[in-house]
């Protein structure tokens, strides 16, 4: 096999582990979004062990980009692939880590007292959820407009969560006794609007891999195609 073509399938196999590690993500935090709508005590175990994977993965990815950038020498847009799928794959880390940490807030009010979710929730859930998805997906397939999408999504996400603060903290005054678990739900809420804030940094590391250039803090100058 001649080294261009081992080079390539190096690439491939690196997208590939993160396109695994992206579905690990999915999987989580799709599991905390929805202990967070119907709070389960056994959430956390379940994203626990999923981060565990996580951190496995992580380290076998960017141990192989070093590799990859010691021996092949990668030029230009390959040089660009293999630095961005270190930055990613800390992203996708520590979305992990975010969901865990959700998933342990839901644990805590299925253990006391259920709380009353303001609709603003579900609504920020799945604006998360599917940024994260997309993002991934324009990673995979350079598909700009995609990443464009989930840039421009941020907006969406930082008026849902001052959405669900407002309504957290008007339950909070209303119900008093529930303190505690409106604390939680609220830092929740907090946890998933940072999950936008990872998702619009893959998507800015997708630019940066097929465009070459760096829109980190000038969003305006994004390329349509």
């Amino acid at each position: 096999m001649n080294q261009i073509r081992h080079f390539d399938l190096d690439l491939a196999e690196l997208k590939r582990s993160l396109v695994n590690m992206g579905n690990l993500v999915e999987r989580s935090l799709t599991i905390a979004i929805e202990a967070i709508q119907r709070p389960q005590v056994e959430a956390r175990e379940q994203c626990r062990v999923i981060e565990e994977q996580l951190d496995t993965l992580e380290t076998a990815i960017e141990d192989r980009c070093h590799q990859i950038i010691a021996l092949q020498q990668p030029m230009a847009g390959e040089l660009r692939l293999v630095i961005s799928a270190m930055r990613i794959t800390s992203d996708l880390e520590q979305v992990g880590d975010l969901a865990e940490s959700v998933a342990k807030r839901a644990s805590f009010i299925a253990r006391h007292q259920l709380v009353d979710n303001p609709t603003a929730i579900q609504a920020l859930s799945n604006v998360v959820l599917t940024m994260v998805r997309h993002a991934m997906e324009a990673f995979v397939t350079g598909n700009l407009a995609l990443a464009r999408g989930v840039i421009t999504d941020e907006h969406q996400a930082d008026a849902l969560t001052k959405e669900c603060y407002e309504g957290i903290q008007e339950r909070m005054q209303e119900q008093s006794d529930k303190i505690r678990e409106y604390t939680h739900l609220l830092r929740a809420a907090s946890l998933l609007e940072h999950i936008a804030d990872i998702a619009v940094s893959i998507g800015e590391e997708t630019v940066y891999i097929y465009r070459g250039t760096n829109i980190r803090h000038h969003h305006d100058t994004i390329p349509d195609k």
